[in-house]
């Protein structure tokens, strides 16, 4: 890539005179970053959305010395300097902040990079790969959005430490009260390991959550989010807390965030549970929430009878937190394990109640919670699940959005095979369902255009959708294209079998303005639930071939453009929607 040029040497930046460099200066200092298992972090020439090349005046802005400033929100220009497109602030050595650290938005940012220690009271962090190399002291860190990811090295000093779909990544815990995942588990932290040979070994694990927001967060900071059940930060706190450097810790409720009295709080869990099981008459409870599998259960071992209060989370990441009360000692043994693929332990933490660390938090939390899952009465739960089934969509109301068009044959047997086997159970994400025109609406107001597409599925995690294109009045003969959550209209499949056999690979499609792909991490991986019944299904049911790599996807893909690529780029140009540039149709 030729050299680019810089529009001035130096600029300012919330108050501090930076160093303008382009992107192959910016290289130098941190190309040879890695994470955790030694691969690099930033590759500043790779032209996508984090670091485009079709911005005029892309730079990055560097702090040779120490900085301390008042706010950093990490726009992409000033007004001063409205021409350039920052890429990303570069601190060679340490930061403060006095109140706050923010990206500029969840889908892209500038890259927030410091090679000494950062400080400041509240940071959130999203779209783009952020690193803190010399360590992080906040009160709280909020990382939110898959747009966005973090590496911390070096220790870590904070009372929350909280994500909502964001990877972050910590090499080490000095000082964190709360770890808090708002769905799954998004947070991953370096633990010092004695192999069976006795040497010692590091591995990055996934942390579980140890408390609940409103265990540390003042009340007033609060609101339960109804849509997915579970509490949130109130909708304005970036300005009436983070904004004037306040803090979110309610440091009045330290009986709840130190787990006073959990002792006695565990016993009467365990004598409560027990009642229920003579209630019940039955020797165990169980209740899976589709993500996490919470037990309790009597056994004898040894010689000694306990009572064992458990959460396990599923879907691969293998976590499980037990709380055993030994009847006969009166002791109480909590214990973090992480499983391998046969559910037996890899490692573990195992202690009494009393003993400190943020893994025995993390315990805490997870029989708190199984407690309250397994007590709960399920009778009205049952009810809803029966309303929602008789709710479940029809064939007949699915092939309403068809309209007079014949749906075709392969679509029919693939909605068959999804009311079987359950939404999102066979590829990642994908599911049929009925689309209104809306989405195609803020594309182009045009009737013209929105009537040239039936929208049928949901093609990833973040939005995106599959559509035919309805350049025949037969749908057999109609590519089909994804529309981006964020950008992009691609033509991925030539008809409905070719789009079946890509659900095979059992990933999400990833769209960008440029290109639609597939790409599978096997680092990241889940096998959904139901894969390998939808896999002999497709290749001895309707004898489709199956997906097995990346390459076999862009194959699928590749052909559809070639045949519909160009056509579709044409079409979408007579609404003024831009397209890719495209090469290779």
């Amino acid at each position: 890539m030729k050299e680019e040029k810089v529009p001035f040497e130096s600029m300012q930046f919330g108050g501090v005179q930076f160093k303008v460099i382009n992107r192959h200066k910016a290289h130098e200092i941190i190309g040879s970053l890695a994470d955790f298992n030694n691969q690099k972090i930033y590759n500043v020439f790779e032209d996508t959305w984090r670091f485009p090349d079709y911005e005029e005046n892309p730079v990055f802005l560097l702090a040779e010395d120490d900085v301390q400033m008042d706010v950093l929100e990490m726009e992409f220009s000033t007004d001063e300097n409205p021409d350039v497109f920052i890429l990303g602030f570069i601190f060679k050595k340490d930061l403060i902040v006095n109140k706050l650290i923010s990206s500029y938005d969840t889908d892209n940012s500038p890259a927030l990079i410091v090679l000494g220690k950062t400080t400041t009271i509240n940071i959130t962090l999203f779209g783009s790969v952020h690193y803190l190399g010399g360590g992080l002291q906040c009160d709280t860190l909020l990382g939110e959005y898959n747009h966005g990811e973090l590496y911390v090295k070096g220790e870590v000093s904070a009372w929350l430490i909280y994500t909502d779909d964001m990877n972050m990544h910590f090499e080490g815990f000095n000082n964190v009260q709360a770890v808090i995942n708002a769905g799954r588990p998004d947070i991953l932290i370096c633990s010092r390991l004695t192999d069976t040979d006795g040497s010692i070994i590091y591995v990055e694990n996934y942390f579980p959550s140890t408390h609940k927001l409103s265990d540390v967060v003042a009340d007033s900071f609060l609101e339960h989010d109804e849509v997915y059940d579970r509490e949130t930060f109130i909708d304005d706190y970036y300005n009436t807390v983070f904004k004037k450097g306040d803090s979110f810790i309610d440091h009045n409720k330290e009986d709840r965030y130190l787990y006073t009295g959990f002792r006695d709080n565990f016993i009467d869990m365990i004598q409560t549970l027990s009642d229920k099981l003579e209630t019940k008459n039955e020797e165990s409870l169980f209740y899976d929430d589709g993500s996490t599998n919470y037990s309790f259960v009597h056994f004898e071992y040894d010689d000694k009878k306990y009572s064992q209060i458990a959460a396990t989370i599923l879907n691969g990441f293998n976590i499980r937190m037990r709380g055993l009360w030994c009847t006969d000692t009166q002791e109480i043994l909590l214990l973090l394990e992480y499983l391998d693929e046969a559910e037996n332990t890899k490692y573990q933490w195992m202690n009494d109640e009393t003993a400190e660390g943020i893994e025995f938090y993390s315990i805490k939390h997870a029989v708190v919670s199984a407690f309250e899952a397994l007590n709960k009465d399920y009778e009205e739960d049952d009810d809803d699940k029966d309303y929602e089934d008789d709710d479940e969509l029809s064939l007949e109301e699915f092939s309403t959005q068809f309209g007079a068009r014949k749906m075709p044959d392969y679509l029919a047997k693939l909605f068959d095979f999804q009311s079987h086997y359950g939404e999102e159970t066979f590829s990642e994400c994908f599911y049929l369902h009925t689309i209104d025109k809306t989405g195609l609406k803020t594309w182009s107001e045009d009737e013209a255009f929105y009537d040239s597409f039936i929208e049928f599925a949901r093609a990833n995690g973040s939005g995106s959708s599959y559509a035919y294109w309805l350049i025949d009045n037969d749908l057999n003969k109609c590519p089909i294209v994804v529309f981006g959550d964020e950008g992009g209209i691609h033509v991925v499949a030539e008809n409905t079998q070719k789009l079946i056999s890509l659900l095979t690979y059992d990933t999400e499609i990833s769209v960008d303005f440029d290109k639609a792909y597939f790409y599978k991490d096997e680092d990241y991986y889940q096998e959904s639930e139901n894969l390998n019944e939808f896999i002999d299904w497709v290749k001895n049911g309707l004898g489709l071939p199956v997906v097995k790599t990346d390459e076999d996807a862009d194959a699928i893909i590749n052909q559809a453009k070639i045949l519909f690529g160009e056509k579709l780029n044409a079409f979408l140009a007579e609404f003024d929607i831009e397209t890719q540039d495209e090469e290779n149709f």
